[in-house]
């Protein structure tokens, strides 16, 4: 799983097994509180704080949208700028700013379902990430040297995706959702195992050592990719009953 050396160009750096140890656990130690974070948040949304939040969804549905959306630029810029990953404190504002964007934002999504529904779904994708994690980190294939057929693979994937939520939207074809929510959840997975691989180091693209806050932010967007799936199943299950 591990590999003895590792040659890093342009300085020819060997990290030792214990080096990319201690990174691997820096990763899953961070990823844990991130995914945390959210729970505790959308508990809270769902019990204490659920009124003042089903106002604050009415009135101001927009500015999460926002949210979310700064989210995802500070993470792409987080991932385009080499020295403010590195920059010490700089970098754990910028990566909590980022998860608060996306579990606050997610709230839109979270208020609309029950208790017992996102506890569910929240298992559900806890075991099948756990289960790709464990299934990449084993599998002797190499996906990191396969970057192109898993684009080409995810780029079909994605298109049936899109195909089925077309359906869905409308022809009111209940299962167009239940196609679309399993062909993202593959493409989702793909990429989940690719970046573990990369976490793991000793395949042909393997992450730095100090990108430790990037690579959970990779995984925890990833894991919010999967647990966004299965936020739908109590307003399909209210349109199922009303037809009924």
């Amino acid at each position: 799983m591990f590999e003895a050396d590792i040659t890093i160009w342009p300085f020819f750096h060997s990290e030792s097994v214990d080096d990319r140890r201690r990174y691997i656990i820096k990763v899953i130690l961070e990823l844990c509180v991130f995914i945390v974070i959210g729970f505790v948040h959308w508990i809270l949304v769902l019990t204490l704080l659920h009124e003042w939040f089903l106002v604050l969804v009415n009135e101001h549905s927009s500015a999460l949208l926002l949210a979310f959306v700064f989210g995802i630029f500070l993470l792409f810029l987080f991932a385009l700028s080499m020295p403010l990953r590195k920059m010490s404190c700089v970098n754990w504002l910028i990566t909590f700013i980022i998860v608060e964007c996306v579990v606050v934002s997610l709230s839109v999504l979270i208020i609309s379902s029950g208790v017992l529904y996102m506890l569910a779904g929240f298992l559900i994708v806890s075991l099948a990430f756990v289960l790709c994690t464990l299934i990449a980190a084993l599998m002797a294939y190499d996906l990191t040297g396969t970057g192109l057929y898993l684009y080409a693979l995810a780029t079909g994937t994605y298109s049936l995706s899109i195909y089925s939520l077309v359906l869905y939207v409308v022809l009111d074809v209940i299962w167009g959702f239940y196609l679309f929510a399993f062909c993202i959840g593959c493409v989702v997975m793909m990429f989940l195992m690719y970046h573990v691989q990369c976490i793991m180091g000793g395949r042909r693209a393997s992450t730095k050592l100090f990108d430790d806050k990037f690579a959970a932010l990779l995984l925890f967007h990833e894991f919010i990719g999967l647990f966004v799936l299965t936020l739908y199943w109590r307003p399909i299950m209210h349109r199922l009953q009303l037809k009924q």
